[in-house]
């Protein structure tokens, strides 16, 4: 009898308006607009005009069509801009002991306007820690995971898995106040002492001789091959977009945000809910994220902190380091997804401990069903569009714009039979104590990348800081 052969998962394709070729439409209305001007000029004012406007032009279309690290130039030099300016002002670095009023700005950068709330609910469970945006009025609840290893499921149990995750992202578009969700695994090396008193702890002193120093001799032996593994799930709610009932203050408010989180079903999915997040749950996570050595802090300390004490006392946001206290943390952002199809272990050698700490989030946007069917029609009707550009112009159709093409048909027929329509993004962020050892902690994580079976990253550029934020229970979703 022959092994089954295992399930492959594929036809993600980045979303694409109408455009010329292979630029969208805003980059058409540049090039466009750069071909129309130097004409109208040239009728306006005269020849004298062309020395300058033709030049300009040229510059301009180029610095459109050409593209850095997957984005075009004339975006990526934009962006460079504006971080710069934003560095000359001071906008880039942050320094707590200098506040007025600390709870004014409890943390820095994208995640200032935020608010741990300690919320119970009517059941009487432990407290749940929500976390409350006050400039856009979203909150975000976060559940600790428990995630189940899969190395040696059989192969009809991953692909169920599989299933049922898609199948639980399916059923968050029926929820109209819902803007985003994430998934963060976090890994990091440790010193083995957790293992240590872990296992002292639960030593039987009755038990036989052997069996204990069998236990102690393996934990003796493997000091440095542990490795602490966390996992969370975080929804992102915006309470006010409810039809139904619009919250009048910030306690109905956190009563939809619960209503969605107890809502979320992850049954088979690959991973058991270990519980709903405290407050103090959420700011062991964040401080752990500034300070790594903080991850392990008693339970006490992390209780009798506040939510301004969990951020860094100074952090730098440079170009493509982001420094906070006396960490370094580099990121990434997903550039192209694969284009072949791939075995469920794709990420694998991304989660893998190594000897730095590493956090790799996947962020999603569950599109709802009349978007998700608006959506659908306009790739395909791009395609369509691109499809007479080039019959008309005589070009002949490339294998990558045919299989393109391909996928976007695939998924409107998908979307029409009952489908759900998601747009996700993976992060990756990477952490050390010494700045001597960024080299080693970023090529530690590109090779990871290159073996992740087509996955490719791109730093982000000028962003290090939101980045290092996605990947935080605080709600902060690009996509959302």
């Amino acid at each position: 009898m022959s092994a089954q052969e295992p399930k492959l998962y594929g036809g993600w394709r980045r979303s694409r308006t109408m455009g010329i070729g292979h630029l969208n439409t805003g980059q058409t209305a540049v090039v466009v607009v750069s071909l129309i001007v130097p004409i109208l000029l040239l009728n306006i004012a005269g020849m004298g005009t062309l020395p300058v406007t033709i030049p300009v032009a040229l510059v301009v279309m180029v610095l459109t069509v050409w593209q850095r690290h997957g984005t075009p130039l004339l975006s990526f030099l934009g962006a460079r801009l504006r971080w710069q300016w934003a560095n000359w002002r001071g906008e880039t670095s942050y320094r707590g002991q200098f506040l007025v009023s600390p709870q004014a700005l409890d943390l820095p950068g994208i995640v200032a306007p935020t608010k741990l709330l300690r919320v119970a609910d009517a059941t009487g469970d432990a407290p749940v820690g929500l976390v409350w945006n006050q400039r856009d009025g979203r909150m975000s609840a976060t559940v600790l995971l428990s995630p189940a290893g899969a190395l040696l499921a059989p192969s009809d149990a991953q692909n169920g898995s599989a299933a049922a995750w898609g199948e639980a992202l399916a059923r968050l578009a029926d929820e109209e106040t819902l803007m985003g969700a994430s998934v963060t695994i976090q890994v990091r090396p440790s010193s083995g002492q957790a293992l240590a008193d872990h296992v002292k702890e639960r030593t039987d002193p009755s038990a036989p001789a052997a069996a204990r120093q069998a236990v102690r001799e393996l934990v003796a032996r493997a000091p440095r091959a542990s490795a602490q593994l966390a996992a969370w799930f975080t929804l992102t709610v915006d309470p006010y977009r409810s039809s139904a009932h619009k919250p009048r203050n910030p306690a109905e408010a956190a009563a939809e945000t619960l209503r969605v989180l107890d809502g979320v079903d992850l049954s088979g999915a690959g991973a058991d809910i270990v519980r709903r997040a405290t407050d103090a749950d959420l700011m062991r996570l964040v401080r752990g994220a500034f300070s790594p050595a903080d991850m392990d802090a008693p339970q006490e300390q992390v209780a009798a902190m506040t939510w301004n004490e969990t951020g860094p006392v100074a952090a730098e946001d440079a170009w493509t380091v982001y420094q906070h206290d006396g960490s370094y943390s580099v990121s990434w952002v997903l550039r192209e997804a694969p284009r072949k199809p791939v075995p469920y272990d794709v990420l694998l050698k991304l989660l893998a401990p190594g000897t730095f700490a590493r956090r790799v989030t996947l962020a999603y946007r569950v599109l709802p069903t009349d978007e998700a069917a608006a959506v659908v029609e306009r790739e395909v009707n791009a395609s369509d569009a691109r499809a007479e550009y080039r019959r008309r112009t005589q070009r002949s159709t490339t294998r990558r714009e045919r299989v393109d093409a391909a996928h976007a048909e695939r998924s409107a027929t998908e979307e029409a039979l009952g489908a759900g329509l998601v747009q996700w993004s993976v992060y990756v962020t990477t952490t050390v104590g010494d700045k001597d050892d960024l080299p080693a902690a970023i090529r530690e994580v590109e090779k990871a990348a290159k073996l992740s079976g087509g996955l490719r990253f791109r730093y982000a550029y000028g962003g290090q800081a939101a980045a290092f934020a996605v990947g935080l229970p605080v709600g902060v979703n690009p996509l959302a």
